[in-house]
C-alpha cells in the first residue's frame, strides 16, 4: 500500500472530489436533456421546470451556507455574506412574482438581505479579514468563481439578444436567447450548490473540529 503524506492525502482527496463535482456536472447536462424532451419547447417558460430547479438550487445553496455560518463562528461573516447572495440572486430569479406582489419595490426588496449581511460583516470586520485569506485559498472559493463565470460571461453575455441577432438574423432569437441564457444559469447554480457543501469538505471539517467555537 502506498503511504501519503498529510498534504499529499489533502490533494488527492480534494482532487477526488472534483471529479465527483465533474461527474456531477456532466450528468446533469443530460437530466437537462431529459427534461426537455418532456417539455419540449416549455422547458425554459416562465415559471417552468428549469425556473423552478434553478430556484432550489439557490436557495438550497443559501440555506447551506446559512446553516454553516451558524455553526461555525469563525467563517460566520463570510457564509453570512455568500448566503445573502444566494438569497438575492432567488428574489431576482422570481421577479415577476414579486413586482407584481410587492408594491413600488418588487424583487429588489431582496437587496434588504445583502446590505443586512454587509452591515453584519463591516461590524465584524477584524473577524472578516482574519478569515478571509483562508477562504481565497479554498477550492470552494475557485469553484464559485467558476460558477460565476459560466452565470454572467457565459450564459448573460453569449444569451445577449443583439449578440444572438447577429449571428443567428431574426430567427427565433427570444428562444435562442433563452436556450444560452437559461441553460447557464442552470448549469451555474448547480455548481454553486456543490461549492457550498465544498466549503465544509474543504475547509470547515478541517479548520473547526468544534462547531460552536
Amino acid at each position: 500500500m502506498i503511504n501519503l503524506s498529510k498534504k499529499e492525502k489533502t490533494v488527492f482527496f480534494r482532487t477526488f472530489r472534483q471529479t465527483i463535482y465533474f461527474i456531477l456536472m456532466f450528468s446533469f447536462v443530460f437530466f437537462i436533456h431529459f427534461i426537455a424532451e418532456l417539455y419540449k419547447e416549455k422547458t425554459f417558460d416562465e415559471h417552468s421546470i428549469i425556473e423552478n430547479i434553478q430556484l432550489t438550487f439557490l436557495i438550497t445553496s443559501g440555506l447551506v451556507f446559512l446553516l454553516e455560518g451558524i455553526l461555525y463562528k469563525k467563517y460566520r461573516v463570510v457564509l453570512f455574506l455568500l448566503a445573502s447572495l444566494s438569497f438575492l440572486a432567488s428574489f431576482r430569479e422570481l421577479d415577476l412574482f414579486l413586482d407584481q406582489n410587492i408594491p413600488v419595490f418588487g424583487w429588489k426588496t431582496g437587496y434588504l438581505i445583502p446590505i443586512s449581511a454587509i452591515l453584519y460583516a463591516y461590524k465584524n470586520k477584524r473577524h472578516l479579514r482574519n478569515t478571509l485569506i483562508d477562504f481565497y485559498a479554498s477550492s470552494s472559493f475557485y469553484m464559485m468563481c467558476c460558477a460565476l463565470i459560466i452565470i454572467l460571461p457565459i450564459a448573460q453575455c453569449i444569451g445577449h439578444g443583439p449578440f444572438v441577432r447577429n449571428v443567428m438574423g431574426e430567427f427565433r432569437v427570444a428562444d435562442i436567447k433563452e436556450l444560452f441564457e437559461e441553460s447557464g444559469e442552470t448549469m451555474g447554480y448547480f455548481l454553486l450548490v456543490l461549492s457550498s457543501i465544498e466549503f465544509y469538505l474543504g475547509l470547515l471539517r478541517k479548520t473547526n473540529s468544534n462547531p460552536k467555537d
